[in-house]
Formats: C-alpha cells, sequence, structure tokens
C-alpha cells in the first residue's frame, strides 16, 4: 500500500476585475493509493497585480508575468 499526497495548481484563470485583470489559481490537493485517488479538495486564491507571487508554481508565475507586464 502506497499512499501519496499530491499538490498542484490546475485551473489558472485570468478575470478582469474592477481594477484590472487578477490571476485565479484553483489548487487541487489529491491524497492517491496504489495509483488511484482516495480523496480530493480544491483551494482558491487571488494574485493581483502588485502582489508578491515568487512562490507560485513556475506556470503560474509565467502566467502572471504575461498579464501583468500587458497591463502597465
Amino acid at each position: 500500500m502506497s499512499l501519496t499526497k499530491e499538490v498542484t495548481a490546475d485551473k489558472i484563470e485570468i478575470v478582469t476585475g474592477e481594477n484590472g485583470p487578477v490571476v485565479q489559481v484553483r489548487t487541487a490537493t489529491r491524497i492517491v493509493e496504489d495509483g488511484a485517488v482516495i480523496s480530493q479538495s480544491y483551494h482558491r486564491h487571488v494574485i493581483n497585480s502588485g502582489d508578491d507571487y515568487s512562490s507560485e508554481p513556475a506556470n503560474v508565475r509565467a502566467i502572471c508575468n504575461a498579464v501583468f507586464q500587458e497591463e502597465g
């Protein structure tokens, strides 16, 4: 029996808000036993222009760089 925990940013959306675009990130946390997902939960957070997103995964940082660079 092998249990693993996988955390991934599985959905990244660009949404236009009142103050310009924001990046919404959905993080999925999955508990996997012998290749089968036995539990899954989600968390969402928003990244605004000017926020520090340096600790985000590379794919999220790349999207933030593109979105917020075009804004200026």
